[in-house]
């Protein structure tokens, strides 16, 4: 059940935008956040007590619209707290391998997110991207290795093969990336393989583009090379299929650590035969 005061929030939000207070659907919680959607009135309603979290979704999701993603209609924002973001439900598909065409397209559409620019510091406070790389795989291979994930051994390469990388990350581009570029944060229409909304911008960042191509393609590897065609600029050679490769190593180890401490083991069982995969290859 989410947090009494989220729920009372989201509610009051409809109330106003709608006049009614039509039942909500819980779509995701965590103790300090939630998402509701109002099915009869097709609206989204994310409420975080983290004010400052939801308002840069917003302020980015502003910017991606201006830039010409295809994004949510935007309703209203309410700094609370808890903070309220509404916006229009998009009724769509993940994006996949099926639809070469729509990856194409929302391949333009990035590279457009991505041309709008970050700088550093980049989320560890770092100036310099192969530094950040360096810092966060580190820290994901302790966390996995106290875990029991990895072993001394595979923790010992694991850090050589990122610090053997440091010449070529310290060559990347910089850019506004989505942060969280699951397939299921672009939607498409499957009949006409148009891309109907880009999701969820609460963890965008600065970073070199190829990591939100990596996390769009981390169960899809199919998807990559209409996804590059598209975006347009970055060469589909063996150079960026190295850093796609660890940088998809890198969100593996994330995730499976935020998945044991959250209770979720059965699903940590695909990421760990996944994990064990890149790290023979």
């Amino acid at each position: 059940m989410a947090n009494h005061s989220l729920a009372l929030a989201a509610t009051d939000m409809l109330t106003r935008l709608t006049g009614s207070r039509e039942p909500l659907k819980l779509l995701y919680t965590q103790p300090d956040r939630a998402i509701f959607l109002a099915e009869e009135a097709h609206i989204i309603l994310k409420v975080y007590s983290d004010v400052q979290v939801l308002r840069r979704d917003h302020e980015v999701a502003q910017q991606a619209a201006s830039a010409g993603l295809p994004t949510p209609k935007i309703l209203n924002f309410e700094a609370g707290p808890p903070a309220v973001f509404a916006m229009r439900q998009v009724i769509g598909v993940p994006l996949s391998s099926h639809y070469p065409d729509a990856a194409r397209e929302a391949g333009v559409y990035l590279r457009c997110l991505h041309g709008l620019g970050a700088q550093p510091p980049f989320s560890g406070g770092q100036q310099h991207w192969e530094e950040f790389i360096l810092w966060w795989g580190n820290l994901e291979i302790e966390h996995a290795r106290q875990a029991g994930v990895l072993d001394e051994g595979q923790a010992r390469g694991l850090r050589e093969r990122f610090e053997r990388l440091r010449p070529l990350l310290a060559q990347r581009p910089i850019g506004l990336l989505h942060g969280d570029l699951q397939d299921e944060h672009i939607l498409l229409d499957p009949q006409s393989q148009k891309v109907l909304a880009f999701l969820d911008f609460i963890d965008a960042q600065p970073g070199d583009p190829l990591l939100d191509i990596a996390v769009l393609t981390l169960w899809d590897h199919a998807l990559t090379a209409p996804f590059l065609e598209g975006y347009g600029t970055i060469a589909n050679n063996a150079e960026t299929q190295h850093l796609l490769a660890h940088y998809r190593l890198l969100r593996l180890l994330g995730s499976i650590t935020w998945l044991l401490n959250r209770g979720f083991h059965d699903l940590t069982a695909k990421y760990r035969i996944e994990l064990e995969l890149a790290i023979e290859a």
